[in-house]
């Protein structure tokens, strides 16, 4: 396995709202509830955040296939709800020396949730090289609270994130906002996954949409606590948003390139 793995997963708290539970009798196969924490909306409407299912599903893909993420595409196909539990099931499409194809499905109920394809391996990364440099913003401690997150607690998704904004232009479609979910230990590819889908809250016209896909490919996961999110709109057509978001390290480290499109919420 890959030392970059192995550095996300050897140091600090565990995140437990985001983790499914891999079955005893078949290493494929997993089980997730969507427990409070995993959830977001009003009340009476609470559902389990696009994200958070990404993330779950990137988490079995890595523990059922023992290799690191390089890159996944989830492909959001319907909706769950507080509580609902979620089974998960694994499957190799193609194995190499190197590199593995595969693809998680989350259902409920026999009902598609969401399809994630993937790729899992790679090599010793002695020819690593980073050619987009992070923008010059504000550290966290220095950047003003953002309160985007409607319907927030302390016991729901809302209230896990913490998120302070370096920079928001509508005129130029693009956001730049450091995140971090609150003791959750160092960056993994699962945690990067969930944060990139916040990729709607960029543009005041895309707030309350919703995501019908999202890309992530990892460049690298140091130890970081923040992230930032640099979101680019690429522009608006169809009734859609498309866009590029890249994640940086408080080091200034590229973390991911992410890719996404969403559904315009209704004027």
């Amino acid at each position: 396995m890959l030392r970059r793995m192995q550095m996300a997963d050897s140091e600090g708290p565990r995140p437990t709202f985001w983790i499914p539970t891999q079955s005893t009798e078949d290493p494929n196969r997993f089980e997730f509830v969507a427990r409070q924490s995993a959830c977001a909306g009003p009340p009476d409407r609470q559902f389990l955040m696009g994200g958070v299912s990404m993330a779950a599903g990137v988490h079995a893909l890595e523990t059922a296939i023992g290799r690191p993420l390089l890159w996944a595409t989830a492909q959001f196909a319907g909706g769950a709800t507080l509580n609902s539990r979620i089974d998960i099931t694994v499957r190799k499409l193609a194995e190499g020396r190197t590199v593995v194809q595969a693809v998680a499905d989350l259902t409920e109920d026999g009902r598609s949730v969401l399809h994630v394809s993937a790729a899992l391996g790679g090599w010793d990364d002695s020819e690593g090289r980073q050619f987009l440099n992070m923008p010059p913003v504000p550290p966290p401690a220095e950047c003003a609270e953002s309160h985007e997150i409607p319907f927030s607690r302390d016991d729901n998704l809302a209230g896990r994130i913490e998120r302070r904004s370096a920079h928001q232009d509508d005129a130029t479609a693009e956001e730049m906002v450091w995140v971090r979910v609150k003791d959750t230990g160092p960056a993994d590819a699962a945690r990067l996954s969930l944060i990139s889908d916040f990729f709607l809250g960029a543009h005041t016209r895309t707030r309350g949409g919703r995501s019908l896909d999202n890309t992530v490919r990892i460049h690298a996961l140091p130890k970081t606590d923040w992230v930032l999110n640099v979101t680019r709109m690429s522009g608006f057509a169809a009734g859609v948003a498309h866009g590029v978001l890249y994640q940086f390290g408080e080091d200034g480290t590229l973390l991911t390139t992410a890719s996404q499109t969403g559904l315009l919420p209704p004027r």
